[in-house]
């Protein structure tokens, strides 16, 4: 199987190529767009709503941060309220929490 992006090989089972990132079946993944966004909890400088911007749609981390930057100090204060609500609103990255084994009998 061939990636239909970028014609590299793909291995069985692959749920997206491992060159171009492109889905392989769009038909069995397809993320919801409601909750594809979230702020992760590594590689962010305040509260992650640039890097969710960067997860989010692709755009490079480096320049949306110096644009955030920009439009805080231009549009004084309306850039700082819309950081805000992004970290109020964007949901943070989920944690992997280990299931305890719980015995379902009393003894």
């Amino acid at each position: 199987m061939f990636c239909r992006q970028c014609g590299k090989s793909l291995m069985p089972g692959a749920n997206f190529c491992p060159n171009c990132g492109v889905p392989v079946n769009p038909a069995i993944f397809s993320p919801s767009p409601l909750n594809s966004m979230f702020r992760p909890r590594a590689n962010r400088m305040l509260a992650g709503v640039c890097a969710a911007l960067h997860i989010r749609y692709g755009w490079d981390l480096v320049a949306i941060r110096i644009l955030a930057v920009v439009l805080g100090v231009l549009t004084f204060p309306l850039g700082e309220i819309a950081y805000l609500a992004g970290w109020l609103l964007i949901p943070e990255e989920a944690t992997l929490v280990p299931q305890t084994y719980s015995d379902p009998q009393p003894r």
